[in-house]
């Protein structure tokens, strides 16, 4: 429910995670409802930038929504804080 971009090596990078992801769309929303990071890649994360600039701590919603490698839709969203 939190991440810490502060370069420390630890928990630097917000990702969607699991065993049998086949597609995802993940994006980030911050207080205001403005999307700060969007990506289609699970390898791919947010890193705490938004538009060249480190974000303040704060909470963000995601959303994540995409297919299973059998085929099962998923769609998610929820809350996760950025603590530096």
């Amino acid at each position: 429910s939190a991440f810490s971009p502060n370069g420390d090596g630890q928990n630097d990078v917000l990702y969607v995670r699991g065993q049998c992801i086949e597609t995802v769309e993940f994006k980030v929303f911050n207080r205001w409802g403005e999307m700060v990071f969007k990506t289609d890649d699970a390898l791919f994360g947010w890193d705490g930038v938004w538009r060249g600039v480190p974000c303040e701590n704060a909470v963000f919603t995601y959303t994540a929504k995409g297919y299973t490698i059998d085929g099962n839709p998923f769609d998610v969203k929820g809350n996760v804080s950025l603590v530096k």
